[in-house]
C-alpha cells in the first residue's frame, strides 16, 4: 500500500470509495455481458438492496433489454457488444432499462471499452434517470434565466400560455410595492402595473389572449409605479411574446418593456414646440399681411394727395386739407413704427423708463385733447374724471402712461359706434400694496365674447380676423400696453366685456418714488435756462450735413436755411469726413447707416484726427443701443427721423452756441 501511495496510485479501497461517491450509475460488463462491478449509485437505481444481487448476473437478462416477457435480447443487436467488435464508445440518450420491481425508466446510458493489454475484455458504463437529469437542468435552467432577467436593466418576465406570472425581474417589480414572490402565481394583468388602470388592464389581457394563439404584440401603455415614495403614472413599450415548439405549440409568453416616459414627454415637448412654431408662423403671416394693410393705406393716401398737389389748379384751401392729410397719415406711420420698437424694446429689456411726477389730470386732458377729434368724427363722448381720493401725483413715467392711455382709449373709440368712451381715475394699491393710479377706460361698443377675450394681449392679434377687416389695426396696441405698464410695475387688465354692451380695461400704475430719475432735475434746468428760439435761431452758423438719401438732403437744407443757417451736403462718411477736416463749419449732423463709409467709422475717424466740432447723429435708427453706440464712438447727441423740426433746431443751438445755454 506504501509502494502505491508513492507511486501516486489509487488503492482499491480507495478506488471503490471515488466511485461509490458519485450520483450517476456505474458498473462494469465482461464480454459476455456479466455484471463484474457495480457502484452504490447504480445499486439503487435499480431498486437492488445489495450489490451480490447484481454481480455475476447477465446484466441483458437481469437490467439491460429485458422485456416484459422475459424473452432474451439479441446479443448480436446490443450496441455495447457492437462496441467490443469496433473497440468505440456508445451513448444512448433514451434507452430503457428495468428495476427490480419490474418497472422500467428511461436513461442517458454511455458505455466504453475495458482494455488490457491492447484487448477488449469488458465495458465499463455510466447512466443516470432521464428524468431525473431534466430536473436537474430544469432547476439549473430557472436559475439561469433568473439570473439573466435580472441583469437586463429593462421590464422583463415570462408567463404562462394562460398568462400567469412564472418568473420576473428585479426592474419590472423595483416601481411597485411588491416583492417578485409575491407577484409570481398572479394574472400578469392583475399585477401591480395595471392596479389603477382597469382600462389598461383589459388591454394587457387582451394581448396575452392573443399570445396564446401565436402572435406578438407591442404597444405603448401607462402603468403604475412608484416615485420617490408616491404612485404615479408612466410609460413604457410594451412587448408579449409566445414562444413556440417547433411544431407550433405554444409553451409560455416572454414579456419585456421600456419605460418610455421621457420619451413621450419629449415627443409632448416637441409637438407643443411644433404647434408654437405653426402659431407663431400664422401670426407672423397673420401681422406680415396686417402690417402690409396697415403701412400701405396712410403711404396710399399720402402718395395721393402728394400727386394732387402737383396740379397748379389746387385752390390754396385744397392744398392746405392735401398737407393735412399727409402730415395725419405720415404720424400714423410713424405711430405704427414707433409701437413695433417699443414692443421689442419691452420684450428684450431695454426700454428707458423716466419716472418723474405723473401728473394725472395732465394725462387725461392730454388723452382728450389728442383724441377728441377722432371721438366727435363718430359722434361719441370722450369723457375724463376722476374720484376726490386720486392722488395729484406719482412717482412713474408720464410718458409711458399717456401712451398706455393713447392705446386702449384709441382702441375704444375705434370699436364704438354709439354712445361714449370714458376714462375715470382713482386712487388705489398694486398687487403688491403700493399707493398706484388707478385708470379705467370704459366704451359702449362692440364687446368681446369669451373665446374673443382669450385672444387678447397677445402680440399681432385681434379678437378675430373680422375685426382686422371691418376696424384695421395691427393688433399691438394691447400686448405693447400690457408690457408696458408691466415694466411699470404695474398691469393692464380686461375688467368686463359683453357683445353689444361695451368693454373696460383697468390700467393699475403703482407709485415709486426710490425710482425718481435724477435726470428729472437737470430736464428741469435745461427747459429753464434754454433760450426762446426765434425763427432766425441759427442764423450764422455753418452746418455740414452727411447723409446718403437726396430728398433727406433737401428736407434738411430747408429747416436749416429757414432758420438762418448755411448748409453743405455730403453724400456718404468718407466725403462727409474730408469735407469736415477741410472745412470750417460749426456743427455736423451724421447720418450713421450709409455707403462707402458708415457714420460711426466717418465719426471714429475724425475724433481720432483731433476734430472737436459737434457731431450729431441724424438717423432711422431709434433704439437705444445704436443711441450708446453712436455716443461711444465720438457722436455729441443722438437724433431720430422722422425729424422733428422744433427737436432739431434746438439741438443744434445747444451744441453749436453752448454759451447761450
Amino acid at each position: 500500500m506504501d509502494a502505491e501511495r508513492q507511486s501516486g496510485k489509487l488503492t482499491s479501497d480507495e478506488f471503490e470509495k471515488l466511485i461509490n461517491s458519485t450520483a450517476e450509475g456505474i458498473w462494469s460488463i465482461d464480454l459476455d455481458g456479466n455484471i463484474t462491478f457495480v457502484n452504490d449509485a447504480g445499486m439503487k437505481l435499480f431498486g437492488y438492496s445489495s450489490k451480490d444481487q447484481m454481480i455475476g448476473k447477465n446484466s441483458h437478462q437481469l437490467v439491460h433489454h429485458s422485456h416484459a416477457d422475459g424473452s432474451p435480447y439479441p446479443r448480436v443487436d446490443c450496441p455495447i457488444y457492437k462496441a467490443f467488435l469496433d473497440g468505440t464508445s456508445c451513448h444512448l440518450e433514451d434507452e430503457v432499462l428495468w428495476r427490480a420491481d419490474g418497472t422500467s425508466f428511461v436513461a442517458d446510458y454511455r458505455a466504453s471499452p475495458i482494455f488490457d493489454n491492447g484487448k477488449i475484455v469488458g465495458t465499463v458504463t455510466t447512466f443516470v434517470e432521464k428524468s431525473a437529469r431534466q430536473k436537474i437542468l430544469s432547476e439549473n435552467y430557472e436559475t439561469y434565466l433568473e439570473t439573466v432577467f435580472d441583469t437586463l436593466p429593462i421590464f422583463a418576465g415570462s408567463l404562462t400560455v394562460e398568462g400567469i406570472v412564472i418568473l420576473v425581474n428585479t426592474v419590472a417589480v423595483s416601481g411597485t410595492s411588491a416583492t417578485k414572490k409575491e407577484v409570481v402565481g398572479q394574472y400578469f394583468w392583475n399585477g401591480p402595473w395595471w392596479r389603477d388602470l382597469p382600462d389598461v388592464a383589459a388591454k394587457v389581457k387582451s394581448a396575452v389572449e392573443k399570445c396564446r394563439h401565436g402572435s406578438q404584440e407591442r404597444f405603448d401603455t401607462l402603468y403604475t409605479a412608484s416615485v420617490d415614495g408616491k404612485n404615479q403614472s408612466r410609460w413604457v413599450d410594451l412587448s408579449l411574446t409566445a414562444v413556440k415548439r417547433a411544431d407550433g405549440e405554444v409553451l409560455s409568453i416572454t414579456t419585456t418593456g421600456f419605460d418610455i416616459t421621457e420619451r413621450i414627454h419629449l415627443q409632448d415637448e416637441l409637438k407643443t414646440a411644433k404647434e408654437t412654431a405653426e402659431l407663431a408662423s400664422e401670426l407672423k403671416s397673420s401681422f406680415l399681411a396686417n402690417m402690409s394693410h396697415e403701412i400701405r393705406t396712410p403711404l396710399g393716401a399720402m402718395l395721393g394727395f402728394a400727386d394732387l398737389l402737383r396740379d397748379p389748379n389746387v385752390s390754396p384751401a385744397e392744398r392746405a386739407n392735401y398737407v393735412n392729410i399727409l402730415t395725419r397719415n405720415g404720424a400714423q406711420l410713424s405711430v405704427l413704427i414707433d409701437d413695433i420698437l417699443d414692443l421689442s424694446k419691452v420684450e428684450a429689456g431695454a426700454l428707458n423708463l423716466e419716472y418723474v411726477d405723473a401728473h394725472h389730470r395732465k394725462i387725461g386732458s392730454d388723452i382728450v385733447s389728442l383724441l377728441n377729434v377722432k371721438a366727435k368724427d363718430k359722434d361719441l363722448a370722450l369723457e375724463y374724471s376722476a374720484e376726490i381720493n386720486t392722488p395729484e401725483t406719482i412717482t412713474s413715467d408720464p410718458t409711458r402712461i399717456r401712451q398706455i392711455l393713447l392705446n386702449l382709449v384709441g382702441n375704444a373709440i375705434k370699436f364704438t359706434q354709439f354712445g361714449s368712451v370714458k376714462i375715470h381715475t382713482y386712487g388705489c394699491h398694486s398687487d403688491g400694496g403700493l399707493p398706484a393710479l388707478c385708470f379705467e377706460v370704459s366704451d359702449t361698443g362692440i364687446g368681446m365674447t369669451v373665446q374673443q377675450q382669450e385672444r387678447l394681449f397677445h402680440s399681432f392679434s385681434q379678437a378675430d380676423e373680422t375685426t382686422t377687416r371691418r376696424f384695421g389695426g395691427t393688433g399691438l396696441g394691447l400686448a405693447l400696453s400690457r408690457r408696458l405698464a408691466r415694466a411699470l410695475g404695474g398691469d393692464v387688465t380686461l375688467v368686463r366685456s359683453e357683445p353689444n354692451v361695451g368693454t373696460t380695461f383697468l390700467v393699475k400704475i403703482p407709485d415709486l418714488p426710490a425710482l425718481r430719475s435724477a435726470a428729472e432735475d437737470t430736464f428741469k434746468k435745461e427747459s429753464r435756462n434754454h433760450p426762446e428760439l426765434g425763427e432766425r435761431a441759427l442764423e450764422g452758423l455753418s452746418i455740414l450735413v452727411v447723409d446718403d438719401a437726396p430728398d433727406n438732403q433737401q428736407l434738411i437744407w430747408r429747416y436749416l436755411t429757414k432758420a438762418g443757417a448755411t448748409v453743405q451736403s455730403a453724400e456718404n462718411g468718407q466725403v462727409g469726413y474730408r469735407a469736415a477736416i477741410t472745412g470750417n463749419f460749426d456743427l455736423v449732423l451724421m447720418d450713421i447707416q450709409m455707403p462707402v463709409m458708415d457714420g460711426y467709422t466717418a465719426t471714429q475717424k475724425l475724433r481720432e484726427a483731433g476734430y472737436v466740432k459737434p457731431i450729431i447723429a441724424l438717423t432711422a435708427h431709434a433704439m437705444n443701443d445704436i443711441r450708446k453706440k453712436a455716443l461711444n464712438v465720438g457722436y455729441t447727441d443722438h437724433l431720430t427721423k422722422p425729424i422733428d423740426v422744433g427737436a432739431l433746431i434746438s439741438a443744434i443751438a445747444k451744441h453749436a452756441r453752448p454759451a447761450m445755454n
